[in-house]
């Protein structure tokens, strides 16, 4: 037989002093739950979650997104793509619902107000922020030199957590802003005031 966790202790624990009532059962096992190890959330929904925040505290030019109703569109790339775009279906950015691209060619990010590259794109990500470096788009990527060829917001994993670091002279180059507290809560922000 395979290894048993704690739940298995308890129950065992459990079956000595019988079936003495519901109550008994439920705080019998109340300490086993608490010692059992929390499931980790997966990477793709923790990714998902920053996209998502970052759209809400991100400001677009005024004639970018005029209509205050207008879908925000959020375009990814990239092996987990079709995850991290599951995630993101039914939510919105305050009044502007999102609209998600799965993208696969650099030329389909024009229609994009959000662009998330993933790490499987690091080859090709550099022409793709290239081609994009003036527009009001707000490219989020996931590779250690992903603010280097000129991204926005970059995930990196420190500690064994999701964490970011924000380039603020990309984000104002192509004329967007990010919420003091986006910048407060990054690692590290390259061309700002630093922590």
């Amino acid at each position: 037989m395979g290894r048993r966790g704690p739940w298995w202790r308890c129950w065992r624990w459990y079956g000595r002093f019988g079936w003495g009532g519901f109550l008994l059962s439920l705080l019998s096992l109340l300490p086993c739950a608490l010692a059992a190890d929390e499931p980790a959330l997966p990477e793709q929904q923790v990714k998902a979650a920053y996209i998502l925040n970052f759209t809400r505290y991100a400001s677009w030019p005024a004639t970018t997104l005029a209509d205050p109703r207008a879908p925000l569109v959020v375009c990814v790339i990239g092996q987990d793509a079709g995850d991290i775009a599951r995630r993101l279906q039914s939510r919105a950015a305050g009044s502007h619902p999102l609209e998600l691209r799965t993208i696969t060619r650099n030329e389909e990010g024009d229609g994009c107000h959000t662009l998330y590259i993933g790490a499987s794109e690091k080859a090709r990500q550099g022409a793709l922020l290239a081609r994009l470096r003036d527009q009001a788009i707000l490219t989020i990527g996931d590779s250690t030199s992903f603010l280097a060829d000129g991204g926005m917001i970059n995930l990196m994993l420190v500690d064994g957590t999701i964490r970011f670091e924000v380039n603020l002279a990309a984000a104002k180059r192509s004329g967007m802003s990010l919420n003091p507290r986006v910048l407060a809560l990054a690692e590290r922000v390259l061309g700002g005031a630093s922590k």
